[in-house]
């Protein structure tokens, strides 16, 4: 995982709160949101170096009560190309969230499944596709002001490709959402 790109999305969403005091708390309700993703692919067998990429997430939700949300999210969990290995991938993740709120501030937990496709070619073997369902979990902090929130997330689920390759696959995101009242 790029540390220089985690640190600027936590840090971000605190220089957000301090630099409004004045801010509600979240609302519940419907909620749409994007981000930025930046998604790492640590593949057991396949050498040392770990594959990774930028990309973007959009997200559509309901917070029912202050500490639980129900959330679907599309990533478009990039693509890479080294060593012969070439990745293009995406997922549709449904998600519980338990939430913490801290004035302003909401620390939350995830929990839930991750629908993953994934093309794949190796210089070797030729392309393929495989796809698959896995738990997926993930931690995050935001920043809510009024109907507007900011957040910084952590997410993981592990893959099975093609039945032989362990691939552990890490993202981390900064995201706008909207809360409609």
């Amino acid at each position: 995982m790029n540390m220089k790109f985690a640190t600027f999305a936590v840090l971000g969403t605190l220089g957000l709160v301090a630099a409004a005091p004045r801010a509600e708390a979240a609302d519940n309700g419907f909620y749409l949101g994007a981000g930025l993703t930046q998604t790492k692919f640590d593949i057991d067998d396949v050498g040392s170096d770990k594959l990774d990429d930028n990309s973007f997430k959009v997200i559509a939700g309901i917070r029912p009560l202050d500490w639980l949300a129900f959330e679907a999210n599309y990533l478009d969990l990039g693509g890479e190309t080294k060593d012969g290995v070439s990745l293009d991938t995406r997922a549709v993740t449904a998600s519980a969230l338990l939430l913490k709120e801290f004035a302003v501030i909401d620390l939350y937990a995830r929990v839930g499944v991750a629908k993953w496709d994934a093309d794949v070619a190796i210089s070797e073997i030729g392309r393929s596709s495989d796809d698959g369902w896995e738990p997926t979990y993930g931690v995050g902090i935001g920043a809510h002001f009024g109907s507007v929130g900011v957040r910084a997330e952590y997410e993981r689920f592990e893959a099975d490709l093609f039945d032989d390759l362990k691939t552990k696959v890490d993202t981390v995101s900064v995201s706008v959402t909207y809360t409609f009242l």
